[in-house]
C-alpha cells in the first residue's frame, strides 16, 4: 500500500544542521518508493530563510499555535486509500496532545515518535507513576529513539520501541578553511568544545581540568557558544575571578568545519547527550577527540579516548594523553563513520521501520 507520510516538528532554529538534512534524505527515498512526504512546520518557521528555500523545493505547510488548527492541519494532510502515517520531531507538549487527540478520533492513522532527548523520570512514587502514565498515554505506534542509550530511556512497551542513530550531513564538513577565530598562534593546541548548555555539555569539569595545565602546555580552550555569552562569561568568572588568556569563546558557526578543522582536538565533557553530533562530525573532519563515557556517544569510534563523566583529574590525564596519540587511525574512524552515519544509511533505516508499523 502507498504510504502518506507527514512530518510534524516544532523544530525552527535559525541554521538546518544534521536534522533537515536527514528528512531530505527521507524525501527522497519516499520518493523513489513513488510514497508520499509532507512537512508540517510551526507558523512561527515560515520567515525563516532555510525554510523559505525548502519551501520551494518540498511539500511544506505551516501549522497555527493552537491544538485545535494543530488537527486541522493534520486532517488535512491525511489521503484515503493510504496508509497514513504521522512521524513526530522535536514536538512541543501541545503538539503532543493535538497528535494524541486527532488520533483517537482516527485509530487507524500510525504514529511513529522520534526521540532527540533522554526521556527523563522524576524520583518519588507519586512522581514517578504519574511520568509514566503521562507517557503511556503518548506512546505511539512505534516510538525511535535517535540512539540506543535513548532508547533505553523512553518508558513504553519495549516491544513499540527502536533505535536509529542520528545521520551526519558530511557536505557541510568538506573544504579545508580554518576560521580565524579560533587559532591564533601555530604553536597553540587548541581544544574545542560546544558550550551552548553550560552544565550538560560539561564546561565546568573541562575548565578543572585544564586550568593547572593549559598555560604550560600553551592549551587554548575555545568554546563555541549560542546565545548564552554572557551567562557562560559571568559563570566562568565566578569560577576563576576572570576569563583567563587561556579560553577563547567563539560566536555561533553554520560553516561549523571551520572550528573542527582549526582545532586539534575535540572535546565532549558533556554529562547527558542525546546522540553527540559533533563527535562523529570532528572525527569525520580527521581530529583527535576526548569523551566522557556516557549514553549517546558513539564510543566505539576507533581512536575514541574515555574519561569518566565529571571526573576533571582523569580528563586532565586524557588530554595529555591524546596530544601525543598516533593519528594513524583517524583514516580508519572517518571511514567508519562514513559507513554507519551517512544521511541515505539512516533514511533507508527509517522508511524500512516506517514501511513496518503496525
Amino acid at each position: 500500500m502507498k504510504k502518506n507520510i507527514v512530518i510534524i516538528t516544532d523544530y525552527a532554529a535559525p541554521y538546518e544542521g544534521n536534522f533537515i538534512a536527514s528528512m531530505k534524505a527521507l524525501e527522497t527515498v519516499a520518493r523513489k518508493k513513488e510514497d508520499s512526504l509532507k512537512f508540517l512546520f510551526p507558523q512561527r518557521a515560515k520567515s525563516i530563510d532555510w525554510v523559505k528555500k525548502m519551501a520551494e523545493v518540498y511539500r511544506v505547510e505551516f501549522f497555527p499555535e493552537g491544538m485545535g488548527e494543530i488537527i486541522k492541519s493534520l486532517k488535512k494532510s491525511m489521503v484515503e486509500g493510504e496508509k497514513n502515517i504521522v512521524y513526530s520531531h522535536f514536538a512541543r507538549h501541545k503538539t503532543q496532545v493535538a497528535i494524541k487527540l486527532f488520533r483517537m478520533v482516527h485509530p487507524k492513522i500510525k504514529l511513529v515518535q522520534h526521540f532527540h532527548n533522554h526521556c527523563k523520570i522524576p524520583n518519588g512514587f507519586p512522581k514517578k507513576q504519574m511520568m509514566r502514565l503521562a507517557y503511556r498515554l503518548y506512546e505511539g505506534d512505534l516510538n525511535i529513539g535517535c540512539s540506543k542509550s535513548v532508547m533505553e530511556s523512553m518508558p513504553y512497551r519495549v516491544s513499540k520501541n527502536t533505535f536509529v542513530d542520528n545521520a551526519i550531513d558530511f557536505k557541510r564538513l568538506e573544504g579545508n578553511t580554518i576560521s580565524h577565530e579560533i587559532k591564533k598562534q601555530m604553536d597553540e593546541f587548541v581544544v574545542l568544545m560546544f558550550g551552548f548548555d553550560y552544565d550538560r555539555k560539561g564546561v565546568d569539569i573541562a575548565i578543572k581540568a585544564l586550568k593547572e595545565i593549559a598555560e604550560e602546555k600553551k592549551i587554548i580552550l575555545a568554546i563555541s557558544l549560542a546565545s548564552n555569552r554572557e551567562k557562560v562569561e559571568n559563570r566562568i568568572k565566578s569560577e576563576l575571578g576572570e576569563i583567563p588568556s587561556w579560553i577563547r569563546l567563539l560566536p555561533p558557526s553554520e560553516r561549523v568545519s571551520e572550528y573542527y578543522r582549526g582545532s586539534d582536538l575535540f572535546l565532549s565533557a558533556a554529562r547527558e547527550e542525546g546522540f553527540c553530533y559533533a563527535l562523529v562530525e570532528a572525527t569525520y573532519c580527521g581530529k583527535r577527540c576526548v569523551s566522557s563515557k556516557i549514553g549517546g556517544v558513539p564510543l566505539e569510534i576507533p581512536g575514541m579516548i574515555c574519561f569518566e563523566s565529571g571526573n576533571a583529574e582523569e580528563l586532565k590525564h586524557k588530554i595529555l594523553e591524546a596530544m601525543v596519540q598516533n593519528e594513524d587511525k583517524m583514516e580508519e574512524a572517518k571511514q567508519y563513520i562514513m559507513d554507519r552515519y551517512d544521511l541515505k544509511v539512516w533514511a533507508d533505516q527509517i522508511m524500512e521501520n516506517l514501511e513496518n508499523v503496525e
